[in-house]
């Protein structure tokens, strides 16, 4: 058979992502291999991408990501929950990106960072290789999750983001919430699932985050989407969200991503990732 000697942009970015969560170019290569790249060109591949060369890449056109408007995109510029008015500030198509703002009040956010502080662990990424939580030199925060509906302040914030989305509370794992220090950051990445890591008895795969800061950063801290151009500056009770996934089940690598290190003060966020279906 003969041996691959081209590469997609989709592979390219994959292999950017995954050298960021911290695997050596050496395992990426030999995963090449064995799918049936020319062992050459897989290792002159990885070398220039490592070096930040150009690299010459084909198209593929059956991969175009289809988009189509997801719930809370069709609700206007201000959404009303049962019980928050949220105003959209911003506003970007392809990809995907809504900038809402007093998703969370100022005492909500304090409430939520107060009940994290002593759970905090050092974050781990899931290695797109192995499937494996690990912890990474690409993302330096500090994190802990909550139980669905564990208290009677996380079950008002999963119900306001379902009324928000128009998704089961029952679709949105576990809200996270991450503490970035000063130099602390968040490499490019997505937060789709790799496509042989979808597990469809534990939801599927994401298809939507929500972003929310809660507190102010003196400095540094953006969210920034590269492929769309778009820096988002931490402001305490706001919120990103962004939809990546479709009803053909494709994902949208234009949902790129990264958290800029903090320079000064400190960083707090809390994040619900939404799946297809039913996690719980």
């Amino acid at each position: 058979m003969e041996k691959i000697r081209q590469i997609s942009s989709e592979l390219r970015d994959w292999i950017i992502h995954t050298l960021n969560n911290g695997v050596s170019p050496v395992a990426i290569a030999d995963a090449m291999i064995k799918k049936g790249f020319d062992p050459k060109f897989a290792y002159e591949s990885l070398f220039k991408i490592v070096g930040n060369e150009s690299i010459k890449t084909i198209e593929t056109t059956q991969n175009q990501y289809t988009y189509e408007i997801p719930e809370i995109g069709k609700k206007g510029n201000l959404i009303y929950t049962s019980d928050q008015e949220v105003k959209v500030l911003s506003r970007v198509d392809k990809p995907f990106i809504l900038h809402l703002d007093h998703v969370l009040s100022e005492d909500e956010c304090d409430e939520l960072i107060q009940l994290s502080k002593n759970r905090l662990q050092p974050s781990r990424i899931v290695d797109p290789t192995t499937g494996e939580e690990k912890v990474t030199p690409g993302r330096t925060s500090k994190g802990m999750y909550f139980t669905l509906k564990e208290n009677q302040l996380i079950t008002k914030i999963e119900n306001r983001i379902s009324e928000l989305t128009n998704t089961p509370v029952e679709n949105g794992e576990g809200l996270q919430v991450l503490n970035y220090d000063i130099g602390e950051e968040y490499k490019q990445h997505f937060d789709f699932f790799p496509a042989n890591k979808v597990d469809p008895t534990k939801g599927g795969q994401r298809v939507g985050t929500m972003l929310i800061y809660l507190n102010e950063v003196i400095a540094g801290g953006e969210t920034v989407f590269p492929k769309a151009g778009v820096s988002i500056v931490p402001k305490k009770g706001s919120a990103v969200y962004f939809h990546y996934g479709n009803s053909e089940n494709q994902v949208d690598r234009m949902s790129v991503h990264s958290s800029v290190p903090v320079s000064k003060g400190e960083k707090w966020v809390a994040t619900k990732w939404i799946r297809q279906g039913r996690i719980y």
